[in-house]
């Protein structure tokens, strides 16, 4: 009885714990107004495997690509795309330096960290991206904002590519995330 009192609560304890990290692991987003134009914070949990930060340290280049689509959900008819996003962001480390640079792609801002841990951190919390100007928004419509996100390999040789092929993929597709446009 003594055994199964320990299992017990050794199984109480395990999946407590799982359940508040799998809480902390997801990623919201929301979307505010602002001189006319709708802005979006995003919290995406992003963590680079062991490979990928192998691969940074070795020269190879990360792009996060942020897809962001705003749909108006409409009721009993096909939903209509309102327009479509993209923000990268690359990922580079310096070895002479010791250091990693995020760069904007699409703003050319530029950002640099001493650690791994920074970067994610970094990445995983965009704060006031411009989505789309007021007037182009129906007010009686309902819209959702739709993120697609992935980590990409940049700048690998095509031979790199085949062997990486075999192997596990350096490229990482992370979680859709969805969340309303608000008026």
């Amino acid at each position: 009885m003594l055994s199964f009192r320990k299992f017990f609560h050794v199984s109480i304890a395990f999946f407590a714990l799982t359940s508040v990290i799998a809480i902390k692991a997801e990623g919201s987003g929301s979307s505010y107004i602002d001189n006319g134009v709708y802005y979006s914070d995003i919290e995406i949990p992003i963590n680079f495997e062991k490979e990928q930060i192998k691969a940074l340290e070795s020269g190879i280049i990360f792009n996060l690509e942020l897809n962001l689509k705003i749909v108006d959900i409409r009721n009993w008819r096909l939903d209509r795309d309102i327009g479509e996003l993209t923000q990268v962001y690359a990922i580079e480390f310096n070895a002479f330096t010791r250091r990693y640079t995020v760069s904007n792609k699409n703003t050319g801002r530029q950002a640099s960290m001493a650690m791994i841990r920074e970067v994610s951190e970094y990445l995983s919390a965009i704060k006031k991206l411009p989505l789309v100007d007021d007037s182009l928004l129906d007010l009686d419509a309902d819209y959702t904002v739709i993120l697609d996100s992935r980590l990409r390999a940049q700048g690998m040789s095509p031979w790199m590519k085949t062997i990486s092929f075999w192997r596990e993929s350096l490229d990482s597709d992370l979680e859709q995330i969805q969340w309303q446009l608000f008026r």
